[in-house]
């Protein structure tokens, strides 16, 4: 890579253009999993159709599928990854502004449900083509700045989505909350028209054809797998056993999701924070063994506020939502680090990164979907159990593999 192409990496402003980049992709998550749910509920959709919402997050699953195509075919006028970028942010703007001038009505939700699942398919490509600029353009000590952002981007687009959505529904209606969004995603459009993509060093030359059986073929691959899918199952378990915890305690609904929710995302951020400035001294798996520590106590410290009930209240759920967030934020940081350097080492960056992050996606829903069944037919101990033994198995991996990063 030349060196203007390196000093483009550097200039602010396309670390602003990253995150851009990042919150626009959550804002259809955080609609489908937060503000949908309630305001097809408000207009009184029954919980059965509301149900299948959540299918909508299965494009974020297995997007590696079509990650070669993206990866594979693109104008050389327009940009490596921006031939995606602006397709994929027009698009997601047209649907979320039907979606804003659609009925929320039984009628309605079939069509409402199908423009759900297509903007979800929109913004997990996008996703494709937002990691793989990132991952081509970052260099060695700015890569754990750039997955900071990309968690923090993440997380904020979500909240923009669900809980900016839903409290904006009260003072303007459904119908200017959604709108709002297309008016953010049209301001990222412009900033993405302005900004002149470098040219990678590949794209001038032939370059091999994006395969995802190219990545199974590369050193360690499986073990970097095994690790993606085990690393976030414990958050997972534990963010979901809370949530069962505290509305089984009595809490309401509204007080659950605003400890859970808007509470989770906010320490996630923070923790994100925290593990930027910690990773600049030092490696990531510093930073994960951190994090892992602060989710095995709060296994335990849950599985004891669950049979003594007297000691939850608003202190000791905020201290405990407070280091779960934290500690999440650590682990993500800190995954999304290794799996893009060992991503960058290949030139299918997005193919190799897309299979990762399908992985990371699938282990938080595994650990939340094996949590519930083993809460139900045993109970809420033995579901922390299956956290913990998920943290030892990664502390005795991490010798082995883990450290080949440091």
């Amino acid at each position: 890579m030349d060196n203007k192409n390196t000093s483009s990496n550097r200039r602010p402003y396309f670390l602003f253009l990253i995150a851009q980049l990042y919150i626009i992709q959550g804002i259809p998550v955080g609609l489908a999993f937060d503000a949908y749910p309630i305001l097809l509920r408000d207009a009184g959709v029954s919980l059965a159709i509301i149900a299948i919402i959540p299918l909508a997050g299965i494009p974020w699953v297995v997007k590696f599928l079509w990650a070669p195509l993206v990866e594979n075919y693109w104008l050389d006028k327009i940009g490596y990854r921006k031939s995606w970028l602006l397709p994929m942010q027009f698009l997601l703007a047209i649907l979320i502004a039907v979606i804003a001038f659609t009925p929320f009505t039984e009628d309605t939700t079939s069509q409402l449900i199908g423009i759900i699942i297509l903007s979800c398919i929109i913004s997990a490509t996008q996703d494709i083509a937002t990691d793989g600029l990132a991952a081509d353009l970052a260099q060695t000590n700015n890569i754990t700045q750039i997955n900071s952002i990309q968690v923090m981007g993440n997380i904020a687009g979500m909240l923009i989505g669900g809980a900016g959505v839903s409290i904006c529904y009260d003072c303007i209606g459904k119908t200017y909350s959604i709108l709002l969004l297309v008016v953010i995603i049209i301001f990222s459009i412009v900033q993405l028209l302005l900004w002149k993509e470098p040219k990678l060093f590949y794209t001038s030359e032939p370059k091999p054809r994006a395969k995802i059986s190219l990545f199974f073929k590369r050193p360690k691959a499986y073990s970097m797998l095994l690790l993606a899918l085990l690393i976030p199952f414990a958050g997972s378990v534990i963010l979901t056993m809370s949530k069962l915890i505290l509305l089984d305690r009595g809490l309401s609904v509204s007080d659950v999701g605003l400890y859970t929710g808007i509470g989770g995302y906010l320490t996630m951020i923070l923790g994100c924070i925290l593990a930027a400035y910690l990773l600049k001294k030092h490696p990531p798996s510093y930073t994960l063994k951190l994090g892992f520590s602060l989710l095995a106590s709060l296994a335990f410290s849950w599985s004891v506020l669950n049979y003594y009930p007297s000691y939850i209240n608003p202190v000791t759920v905020m201290i405990s939502m407070t280091l779960l967030g934290i500690g999440i934020g650590f682990i993500n940081v800190s995954i999304y680090t290794f799996t893009m350097i060992y991503a960058k080492q290949s030139k299918q960056t997005a193919t190799d990164y897309a299979v990762f992050q399908s992985t990371l996606l699938l282990s938080e829903i595994i650990g939340s979907s094996l949590s519930m069944t083993l809460a139900e037919y045993f109970n809420y101990f033995v579901a922390f159990l299956s956290a913990l033994i998920a943290i030892i198995a990664i502390f005795v991996l991490n010798k082995k593999y883990l450290k080949l990063f440091t």
